[in-house]
Parts: structure tokens; C-alpha cells; sequence
């Protein structure tokens, strides 16, 4: 599906772990989850949330239960082995799947 840049992967991989922006980077890249998608689910653009995945900026904190919503759920299903999925269809099958299995 969609691959992130080596730069990304590189930019993400040095930023501060400890923020919740810089998580949500992590587990997309990990589960090959698009930065549109990111940004339609949490109402921001697209370069805002690049700035998040390089903890460039902080999520705002009305934001940060939603970003860590997400993130418990990409990791469920990458430990599920459901995600990468081989297309986007898929993939937002899945994420639907396992958000409803709070």
C-alpha cells in the first residue's frame, strides 16, 4: 500500500517518542496508514499532522484522546497481523473492524 519516504521513516524514528504526535507517526508508518486519512480522522491537514509524526508540534489536547484512539487501534490490528493491509479499502475495513472492539 502506501510507503513512506525514507526521510520520514528517518525523521519520525528521531523524534521524541514521549508525544503522542510522534506515536501517531509510528504506528502509521508501521501499519502503512496514509497522512490523508490521518488528516480527514483528526480534522486537521495534512502538513499539520507531518508535524505531529515529527514532533515538530504538539497535539492539542482536545485532539490527543482521538490521536491515542487511533493509535490503540492500528496496533491492535498490526498485532493481529491485519495490518499493512494490501490497499486502502482494506485497510480502513480494518481500522473500522478494530474500532468498534474498544
Amino acid at each position: 500500500m502506501v510507503k513512506y519516504s525514507h526521510r520520514t521513516y528517518a525523521r519520525i524514528a528521531a523524534a521524541d517518542m514521549s508525544k503522542i504526535g510522534v506515536q501517531l507517526g509510528a504506528a502509521c508508518v508501521d501499519t502503512e496508514i496514509p497522512v490523508q486519512v490521518v488528516a480527514k480522522w483528526m480534522g486537521v491537514t495534512r502538513q499539520g499532522v507531518y508535524y505531529w509524526f515529527f514532533g515538530e508540534t504538539e497535539v492539542e489536547p482536545k485532539k490527543q484522546d482521538r490521536a491515542r484512539e487511533i493509535i490503540r487501534t492500528l496496533l491492535r490490528a498490526l498485532d493481529a497481523g491485519e495490518l499493512p493491509a494490501p490497499d486502502l479499502a482494506t485497510a480502513l475495513q480494518v481500522v473500522k473492524k478494530y474500532r468498534s472492539q474498544k
